[in-house]
């Protein structure tokens, strides 16, 4: 009887002390790293508590955000009556469907023959949004921007065909196969505030990427890519080139002159969750 009361007393003792060093373990890092702003006990509720980046998706910081964005570009998910639209009447079809969503996966042709506005109601029915300008340079910032990484010159591909075309945070084909919408409404040349520039080659950019200035001749900084503009009328905006651009295409390539209810088959998208 002695022995098993002894047992237990040792059992309990050696649970209670490796609860403390598990704690002060954790106590430590956080006043490490958080300058002793949180308790080892919140921190660890906060791991438990808070969610993260779903299969499809990488996880991105915006100032105090964490975004949720797109590894790949907008496909057609299981269920949606068109498998691959070919006009904008095809996409309203699925957007009809309220079991159809948007997915992101590798190895699938991207939903294009989608409007700005069809666009944002489906990233809307997958519980997400399209990107905002600068979401959409954050995102892409890092990818290579020629023909042998990207798919800047040749035809459509399947989502992720090209491992190489990748950028920092890890999204695919930010740059090529097709045209990528995003939010923001250019009205008589101007966006968020800024006057954009004429027709040109990139020579200098805001802080969302977009150009500021252009030229007459291609930049190598801005890795020759063109920008596309009206100085009248009021117009949607896609960015990052498509299957064709060749040259023109890329990261600070960008049309700020489509319609807002233009679709085609070089334009596809891209949505966003914010946590």
């Amino acid at each position: 009887m002695r022995f098993s009361t002894i047992t237990k007393s040792f059992v309990r003792t050696s649970i209670v002390l490796v609860g403390v060093v598990v704690l002060t373990s954790v106590s430590i890092d956080a006043t490490d790293s958080f300058r002793s702003s949180q308790s080892a006990l919140s921190i660890l509720a906060r791991k438990f508590t808070t969610p993260g980046c779903s299969s499809g998706t990488v996880s991105m910081n915006s100032g105090e955000k964490t975004l949720c964005v797109d590894s790949y570009e907008a496909s057609v998910g299981v269920g949606c009556p068109v498998v691959e639209p070919q006009s904008d009447i095809d996409t309203a079809t699925n957007a009809n469907d309220i079991h159809c969503k948007p997915v992101s996966q590798s190895g699938k042709k991207p939903w294009r023959f989608v409007t700005e506005v069809q666009a944002d109601q489906l990233c809307a029915r997958a519980g997400k949004r399209l990107l905002t300008t600068q979401e959409w340079y954050l995102a892409a910032r890092g990818t290579p921007d020629s023909a042998s990484s990207c798919n800047t010159n040749g035809s459509l591909q399947t989502t992720g065909s090209l491992p190489t075309c990748i950028s920092g945070i890890g999204a695919f084909d930010m740059v090529g196969n097709v045209w990528e919408l995003v939010t923001g409404t250019v009205v008589n040349g101007m966006l968020e505030g800024e006057m954009l520039p004429s027709p040109g080659y990139v020579a200098a950019v805001y802080t969302n990427g977009v150009a500021q200035k252009t030229e007459h001749e291609p930049n190598v900084i801005y890795n020759k890519d063109y920008f596309w503009s009206d100085a009248s009328g009021t117009f949607a905006l896609m960015r990052g080139g498509y299957y064709g651009s060749g040259e023109d295409g890329g990261m600070y390539s960008a049309h700020a002159d489509i319609v807002q209810n233009f679709s085609g088959g070089a334009l596809g998208f891209r949505c966003v969750q914010t946590l």
